[in-house]
């Protein structure tokens, strides 16, 4: 069974309306701008007038190829055994701190470009 959704107090309804015109030119920029937005061209006006900053969805084209994922599980893999042995009292590489810093280095690289 699903439940309905709860409705809305008065003042949270939107039921005011606003009747712009626009340009062709203008209204195909709203239209491109809120496609990036990934959202609908009323939701994205709603914001800009509201004050809001709209950012551009992430795209598919800003997403990291699976050759990349595949890399970042295998060395994910290696750091959790590495955390195996250090809780296990076993005795870790002598270039662990070296290799932990060039990891974090790349995580910001990868967060930069990728977003987080």
């Amino acid at each position: 069974m699903t439940m309905a959704r709860p409705k809305k107090q008065p003042h949270e309804k939107r039921d005011q309306r606003f009747n712009l015109r626009f340009t062709t030119a203008e209204r195909l920029h709203i239209e491109t701008q809120a496609r990036a937005a990934g959202i609908d061209p009323t939701e994205y006006l709603r914001r800009r007038a509201l004050g809001f900053q709209v950012s551009p969805a992430p795209s598919a084209t800003g997403r990291a190829d699976p050759a990349l994922i595949s890399e970042l599980n295998r060395i994910g893999v290696n750091l959790n055994q590495l955390a195996y042995c250090a809780n296990a009292g076993k005795i870790l590489p002598a270039n662990w701190r070296e290799l932990s810093q060039k990891l974090q280095a790349l995580l910001v690289k990868m967060t930069a470009a990728y977003g987080s």
